[in-house]
């Protein structure tokens, strides 16, 4: 009798085990530890509302970071992906002393995008988290990403993550943007939400449970 062939797993069943966490695959860049729950109200908060239309730049849209205190909230059309905001973002601040990135899984572009802005001096120092699917699925942009986070001094870890969040300070310039939405760093063609802000107290919040995340 003919042998079947083995089932191949599906992304369902890699977000499977992301949620649940495969026994004995764990390393010192992978952790069982969940950050614990936290919670941060901002009592008061200016609000811009934008849409990135399809064939509009984040520039288009939005020509200036959000101010102290202020918030942007963006719908983008999927023209664009998360990583596509980053850059000009960067370019906004002038520099990302320390640049902290969390998503589910991302792609080869965009990790040598990152590295790109790091060799040319845009990043200081930069951490990053992923969910466990990219670890054991995307094994090549995961090794690239590594090796290059690691000889840069930078560090990662992979969880049970699924939490979309980019932090990007410039002290000197008094930026601390937080960037909450639901994209991973990889080309989308679905409606995705952002909402980007310029607040210590809220970029202090998101730095904790991420540090948490990096040293447990």
């Amino acid at each position: 009798m003919d042998k079947k062939p083995e089932k191949q797993p599906t992304e369902t069943d890699y977000l499977i085990d992301d949620i649940l966490g495969v026994a004995g695959e764990t390393d010192l860049l992978e952790t069982d530890h969940m950050p614990a729950g936290r919670k941060h109200t901002r009592i008061s908060a200016r609000r811009r509302f934008e849409r990135v239309q399809q064939k509009e730049s984040l520039l288009d849209i939005i020509p200036e970071p959000p101010g102290p205190g202020e918030s942007i909230h963006i719908i983008g059309t999927g023209e664009y992906d998360f990583w596509t905001f980053v850059p000009q973002m960067i370019d906004w601040i002038g520099y990302a002393a320390h640049l902290t990135c969390s998503t589910w899984t991302l792609n080869r572009q965009n990790a040598i995008e990152f590295l790109e802005l790091w060799d040319a001096g845009k990043i200081g120092m930069a951490d990053f988290l992923t969910g466990l699917y990219f670890k054991r699925r995307e094994t090549a942009v995961y090794t690239m990403l590594l090796e290059g986070i690691r000889a840069r001094g930078g560090r990662y870890r992979a969880f049970r993550n699924h939490a979309k969040v980019l932090l990007l300070e410039n002290p000197d310039r008094d930026a601390w943007i937080t960037v909450e939405g639901s994209a991973n760093l990889t080309a989308n063609p679905r409606l995705e939400q952002y909402v980007m802000t310029n607040d210590r107290a809220l970029y202090d919040f998101h730095r904790t449970w991420t540090e948490e995340a990096l040293t447990t």
